[in-house]
């Protein structure tokens, strides 16, 4: 049905990233939906492996904001880094739905862990499945309901403190672009 491409540590650089997406493009087979999971902070993606540091930013050029966005959805499972113009400027540059946080991923417990892996993979087969807006909303909706109702269920502790947090999160994801479902 459509390829996976997955980039381990150490050949996520930012010009290796760049080199594959127009590689894929240039082969009549571009990538529609990129999936990133690292650090962020506000509008930007912390790379240790690329040069400055910076995977993607507000900043990064023009070209490189329309190679990321051309067409795509874009899920960015890093923490702080829908705050900003980033999203923006992706959804400007030709992103169908761009998709992230504003606040910190901080999941802590077992308990918290399981269920940011279960929305990470909610979200991520949103992105495969090429869903927009309207289907990370949903994904998002569904699991403010289960994490709710598994809070109601335990008692006060670390791990009813970690899924409450992972609530506080799930408010801050931004959900940008396509309205269309």
């Amino acid at each position: 049905m459509f390829s996976i491409v997955p980039f381990g540590r150490a050949s996520a650089e930012r010009r290796r990233i760049l080199r594959q997406i127009a590689r894929a493009e240039g082969s009549g087979n571009p990538f529609r939906a990129i999936v990133v999971s690292s650090h962020g902070k506000t509008s930007c993606v912390v790379d240790d492996e690329s040069p400055d540091g910076i995977l993607l930013s507000h900043e990064s050029p023009a070209q490189e904001l329309e190679l990321w966005a051309r067409g795509r959805v874009l899920y960015f499972c890093c923490g702080e880094t829908a705050s900003g113009p980033l999203f923006d400027r992706l959804v400007d540059a030709g992103a169908r739905a761009v998709i992230g946080f504003t606040g910190r991923l901080c999941a802590a417990t077992v308990e918290g862990k399981f269920f940011w892996r279960q929305l990470d993979q909610e979200l991520v087969t949103c992105a495969l499945h090429d869903q927009q807006a309207p289907g990370f909303e949903r994904a998002r909706q569904q699991f403010l309901e289960r994490v709710a109702t598994r809070i109601a269920g335990l008692p006060d502790g670390s791990a009813r403190d970690d899924l409450a947090r992972l609530m506080d999160l799930l408010v801050t994801m931004e959900i940008r672009g396509a309205q269309k479902a």
